[in-house]
């Protein structure tokens, strides 16, 4: 079953194909962890494999690109990305990769490739290894005196990258997402360092360019990850490039390996969100020891196969009439039959330099193969538990929060004689998050309305950011003044994103905005400091999408329907004047969805055509009973059928509404895992409706 064998014409190496696949999958896990290709651990485990090291490098520069497109656009979607940081770095790194991999070819023609790639592999791997568990030991001593609210996730920047930050070589870069500023060519000369050991080591350069982020440039740890892994896509993609044109790249090999990458760095990308940064760092660490010290017994095996290398290649170019070296290689891999005949009349020492060659070689295999599959599994563990505990936390809320319907409906208050309710006893008012620009405005109205109808105080929280205007600030402070609210206002001092989340946490709802591509383009979408606040968001946080009033609310639900969702849905409901339809989409368990046919306008023969049970009709009919019993004038409900975050996009474009309200969670079907959370979905992905995330 497992002994799928390969054969791989341009290197003339068979090779088993489960074990391509193994490897792809682990290597993709550990490099959308990390945010590197994994080429440290790849390529020395593919020149066990048979291997030459020339087309090792190459093979895996090839795996390496495919690699990392997937991983790359998970984390960009989770705001690790420095775009800016990254394409300033590519300058000096396809320079360097040129350099690198020319060195290469020129070591492989003297006959010195493998021994001082290794040497250079393991001064580099412990080293660095070494250098960053010292650094999290040093920074677990720092912070055992604090106490558990104290302890920050994510280790502070070392005094290099202040230094480096301070130099005012110019030109100097805003780095928006990083949260610093720092000279361009500081970038674009450590792009060229690590452009250059890619190209020499056969690597995407990412094991040495994410420690350089984070100690030479200052990036935090996630968002270093991120921005290395649009770096080793550019690099990987260059260098397969660059070692295909030089004839060295094996790409059927490399295909097989990217079935099980793409996968696996879905997986490792995920898991970070559940990992601090500290975590990743001391992983790291472990897992360059680890290749580090697999090099080195791959080290004692060439120096094994030196004792027996020269009488071999003497007899294979009396055989073979050849003398060209590449072509040499590639015979003896190609007439292993004769090659083991041979050494069976060979003196002993021979034949016994030939067992402790296979000894260190299978001992190095064993344990980069080994390393990767058990810190794959550790990382995956990580997405599990946090998913798990995700889960856990909502299950576990309380009963009147997050139970039946009916619970819910007892719970709230009646209306009063105007029209209005009595508001729940809710701590803090709203935050307004602005950076004072024209594009923020439709947020500060829509967020003074919803102030104003809940009689809650409004704080603008301004953020300091390139682009800001007196006039848009005075604008703002209008808006509150006219909707009778005082204009409260606080400057963020800090990183924009942080200080949002830490000012907001104890407000009722956080109010963002989000911005167009263009000037001619109405189309929104969110930034950096906007995707990063949803994702890790410490309040209720409604995202604006440039209207301005409420007149319709689109409340996603699931089932049972979730307490505190259904009450902020009331409130913001009798604040505007809004009328609300309460959508619950059945889930299918494909990805593929045929057109369903037209809605009959009939609740009952909705569900019996959609296969809804006669029990979930119910509580849906409970939730509108509920709402309307709040005092909300106009409650209807809509049933459809496919995937959760398609259908409540298609119903707000096809009903015009102004919010989507959704609880914050995952989409409850065997996607879930890969497809994120459903909430984070619907608001990066809603192309006009503004979405309000309620917060579990």
């Amino acid at each position: 079953m497992f002994d799928w064998v390969v054969y791989l014409p341009i290197s003339g190496t068979e090779v088993n194909g489960f074990a391509l696949i193994l490897l792809g999958f682990t290597v993709g896990v550990i490099g959308g962890f990390f945010g590197v290709g994994g080429a440290f651990m790849v390529t020395p485990a593919l020149n066990v494999f048979g291997f030459p090291m020339a087309y090792a490098i190459g093979t895996d520069m090839a795996h390496i690109a495919g690699k990392s497109i997937v991983a790359t656009f998970k984390h960009r979607k989770f705001g690790n990305v420095d775009m800016k940081l990254a394409l300033l770095m590519i300058i000096g790194t396809v320079i360097g990769i040129e350099l690198g991999a020319t060195l290469i070819l020129w070591l492989e023609k003297i006959g010195r490739i493998g021994p001082i790639v290794r040497v250079t592999y393991m001064c580099l791997l412990f080293g660095l290894g070494l250098f960053m568990l010292y650094e999290y030991m040093t920074g677990l001593r720092r912070v055992s005196s604090q106490t558990a609210t104290e302890k920050p996730t994510d280790a502070g920047q070392s005094k290099l990258a202040l230094w480096m930050q301070s130099r005012q070589w110019r030109p100097i870069v805003h780095l928006k997402v990083s949260g610093f500023h720092i000279s361009v060519w500081v970038i674009i000369g450590m792009g060229l360092v690590t452009g250059f050991l890619a190209g020499f080591l056969g690597v995407g350069g990412g094991f040495i360019r994410m420690p350089a982020l984070m100690y030479i440039i200052g990036a935090p740890t996630k968002v270093a990850v991120g921005t290395d892994l649009f770096e080793v896509m550019v690099t990987g993609a260059y260098g397969a490039f660059s070692y295909a044109i030089k004839g060295r790249v094996e790409l059927l090999a490399a295909m097989i390996m990217v079935i099980g990458a793409a996968v696996g760095a879905q997986l490792g990308a995920t898991a970070t969100l559940y990992a601090r940064g500290t975590i990743i760092r001391l992983y790291f660490s472990l897992t360059m020891l680890a290749g580090g010290l697999s090099v080195v017994f791959k080290h004692f095996s060439e120096s094994q196969k030196d004792i027996y290398r020269g009488a071999l290649n003497d007899w294979a170019r009396a055989t073979s009439g050849l003398t060209d070296k590449v072509e040499l290689g590639l015979w003896l891999q190609e007439n292993k039959s004769a090659v083991k005949a041979w050494f069976a009349t060979q003196p002993e020492p021979l034949q016994q330099a030939l067992a402790a060659d296979k000894m260190w070689a299978t001992y190095s295999g064993v344990l980069m193969l080994g390393s990767a599959c058990i810190l794959s599994a550790v990382i995956i563990f990580w997405l599990v538990r946090g998913i798990l505990r995700e889960r856990a936390e909502a299950a576990a809320a309380p009963a009147a929060a997050d139970s039946a319907p009916t619970a819910f409906s007892a719970s709230l208050p009646a209306a009063t004689a105007d029209g209005n309710t009595a508001l729940a006893a809710t701590q803090g008012g709203l935050t307004i998050a602005t950076r004072c620009t024209p594009t923020d405005l439709p947020a500060v109205r829509m967020g003074a309305q919803i102030a104003a109808g809940l009689k809650k105080p409004a704080t603008l929280l301004v953020c300091r950011e390139p682009g800001m205007s007196e006039t848009a600030l005075q604008d703002s402070r209008q808006v509150l003044e006219n909707a009778g609210l005082p204009p409260h206002v606080v400057f963020a001092t800090g990183k924009p994103g942080e200080e949002i989340l830490r000012i907001s946490a104890e407000s009722r709802l956080l109010v963002i905005g989000s911005r167009p591509l263009t000037t001619l383009d109405p189309t929104w979408h969110l930034g950096d400091n906007a995707t990063r606040i949803v994702r890790h968001m410490t309040t209720s946080t409604l995202v604006v999408r440039g209207r301005e009033q409420v007149r319709r609310i689109l409340l996603s639900t699931d089932l049972p329907a979730s307490g505190p969702t259904l009450q902020m849905t009331q409130d913001i409901a009798l604040a505007t004047g809004a009328s609300v339809e309460v959508l619950y989409t059945k889930p299918l368990a494909t990805m593929y969805v045929a057109s369903s046919t037209k809605d009959t306008h009939n609740l009952t023969e909705d569900a019996q055509r959609l296969g809804v049970p006669a029990e979930q009709l119910a509580q849906l009919e409970s939730v509108r009973d509920g709402l309307t019993r709040g005092g909300v004038a106009q409650v209807a409900i809509k049933l459809r059928q496919g995937i959760v975050e398609e259908e409540i996009i298609k119903e707000s474009i096809e009903g015009d509404f102004d919010i989507i309200v959704i609880r914050e969670g995952y989409l409850r079907t065997p996607f879930g895992l890969l497809l994120g959370r459903l909430s984070t979905n619907v608001a990066t992905r809603s192309p006009q409706a503004s979405v309000l995330i309620v917060k579990r």
